[in-house]
């Protein structure tokens, strides 16, 4: 559904809804959000919604199902529109009613009162392509949230240059996908994009990775070479990069050649630790920061959350071959609050996670947060002992009585949320805990 828009007409939308604040609440979060010029109709009935639907194009429509007639004149109201976008819209207790307005071809189920600014965002999500046309290459990058249109305005004046670009941001937040997005943009898109993950190679083996006939200099030769995570890079690499950076120059005797990739350089720790003492040697340091951007963190960008969840979502249903799930607005209200320590990476798994439990069903705020529970459970566990293994056994145990303390000693809610059954709670609680601890009493009810 949804027909491609001209950049230059306005957006069309129709709002039938007999409650003239819930009119208000939509038309004024669509002005509010919505850059592009728009052309709002509203309808309070029935006759009038079925009128407007026949004597003119929409873009996108809002529909209360009970102001249309119904389920049945909502589906109908689907078929006379096939190019529109529709939203249904109805009491959040109406779950049957939800899932039966998806199945008729619903984009979503809205539930009242209706969030306009929430809703607007959706409406801006579907037409990110037409809204946002000069991302070209960097188009994979969601950028909604202000801290990252000015990321993509910085990317668009940064790439052209030849300088290199030295990135900086938390684990998680997208590094390598920035850089991808600088050498897209760059006069060296046609050449080679060679990544060197400096983190996890073999640090006696990197320098030869590196420089040696062959190695990632010669092949990004022409193109970009991106360093992933350069934090503490050997003493003897770190004198490779200048002499690279100062000559062009790699290899040695019969070996030594001219090079010439376009460096892009990421790390994941702070600004201030980056040179000095355990880190790039300072010489080093100011060559490759000639060019700096900081990624920011998913906490500094929750209008992105909402785009970012529908993104994995239809990623992980894709590979599983499988519906993907939509998130109710109360649910992606939640997501959106929700702390992300482990940013754009654990967002990505929370969701790959919910398409696989929750395969085409509309996802609630009370599905959800089960699943935020045990993901925070384990963050915290790793956090307060890093150092530390624990039997699997043990692990499993501290999950189960955080489950069991969230839902009051209920162990049934505990075991739905865990998606375990009850007994397999009874009989794990049987094995001991660490020293010094015990289960709780629980409730069964």
């Amino acid at each position: 559904m949804g027909a491609a828009l001209r950049l230059s007409s306005a957006l069309r939308l129709l709002i039938a809804d007999a409650d003239p604040a819930a009119r208000a609440l939509l038309r004024a979060g669509l002005e509010t959000r919505i850059a592009r010029p728009l052309m709002i109709v509203e309808a309070a009935e029935a006759a009038a919604v079925r009128a407007m639907v026949s004597e003119r194009t929409f873009d996108a429509m809002a529909a209360d199902v009970a102001t249309v007639g119904g389920l049945p004149a909502f589906a109908e109201l689907i078929r006379r529109a096939p190019n529109t976008v529709v939203y249904a819209v109805g009491p959040a207790a109406d779950v049957r009613d939800a899932v039966a307005t998806v199945q008729a071809g619903a984009a979503d189920f809205l539930e009242k009162p209706v969030d306009g600014l929430a809703f607007a965002r959706r409406i801006e999500r579907h037409f990110a392509a037409v809204a946002l046309p000069h991302l070209e290459a960097a188009d994979e990058i969601v950028s909604h949230s202000p801290a990252m249109r000015a990321l993509i305005d910085q990317i668009a004046r940064i790439a052209p240059a030849a300088a290199p670009v030295f990135i900086i941001g938390d684990s998680g937040t997208g590094k390598s996908l920035i850089a991808r997005a600088v050498h897209a943009r760059s006069r060296r898109r046609s050449g080679p994009l060679v990544l060197v993950d400096c983190a996890g190679a073999d640090r006696t083996e990197l320098l030869g990775e590196l420089a040696a006939p062959g190695g990632a200099f010669d092949r990004a030769d022409g193109g970009t070479l991106v360093l992933d995570e350069v934090g503490r890079l050997p003493d003897g690499v770190q004198a490779l990069l200048l002499r690279l950076l100062d000559s062009g120059e790699v290899g040695g005797g019969l070996d030594r050649r001219k090079v010439s990739p376009r460096i892009i350089a990421t790390t994941n720790r702070p600004p201030e630790t980056v040179s000095g003492e355990d880190g790039l040697r300072a010489d080093l340091y100011f060559r490759l920061a000639v060019l700096p951007i900081r990624m920011p963190p998913l906490s500094e960008r929750g209008d992105d959350i909402p785009a970012l969840c529908d993104e994995f979502l239809r990623a992980a249903a894709r590979e599983a071959g499988i519906r993907p799930p939509r998130l109710a607005p109360a649910a992606e209200r939640l997501l959106t609050a929700h702390d992300w320590p482990g940013n754009v990476r654990e967002l990505r798994n929370f969701c790959e996670r919910l398409a696989t439990f929750h395969d085409g069903a509309i996802v609630t705020a009370d599905m959800i947060e089960p699943l935020l529970l045990t993901f925070a459970t384990a963050r915290a566990a790793r956090a307060s002992a890093p150092l530390v293994v624990r039997p699997l056994w043990m692990e499993e145990a501290r999950i189960i009585e955080a489950a069991i303390s969230a839902f009051n000693g209920n162990i049934a809610r505990a075991a739905a949320a865990l998606e375990i059954s009850p007994s397999t709670i009874y009989r794990k609680r049987r094995l001991p805990l660490g020293e010094g601890e015990r289960w709780p009493a629980a409730d069964c009810a």
